[in-house]
């Protein structure tokens, strides 16, 4: 399994838009072939801070998502509603 982590911060009045996509997003990717998860969430602390949690049956599953029209759209979208790139990490598990 392989669990993608990653964090932006909205910028300044873009947090609806954002999460506007991000919801578009989550849905059209639980749909993906070998997505075992996939969800946004906004931290406790600082709201404009948005947080994704994605789990992937494998590599070859999140790198068919990654060529999906709905990622491209996606990654399209949210260009200038966040602050710099996101912070990404991958986390693979032993099964």
């Amino acid at each position: 399994m392989l669990i993608v982590l990653s964090r932006a911060r909205a910028t300044e009045g873009a947090r609806d838009r954002l999460i506007s996509a991000a919801m578009e997003m989550a849905r059209e990717s639980r749909g993906d072939s070998g997505c075992l998860s996939y969800a946004f969430a906004a931290a406790l602390e600082d709201p404009s801070e948005i947080t994704c949690t994605e789990i992937w049956r494998d590599r070859a599953a999140l790198d068919a998502h990654m060529a999906h029209d709905h990622t491209s759209k996606f990654l399209s979208c949210v260009q200038g509603l966040t602050e710099g790139e996101p912070v990404m990490t991958f986390h693979t598990t032993i099964d």
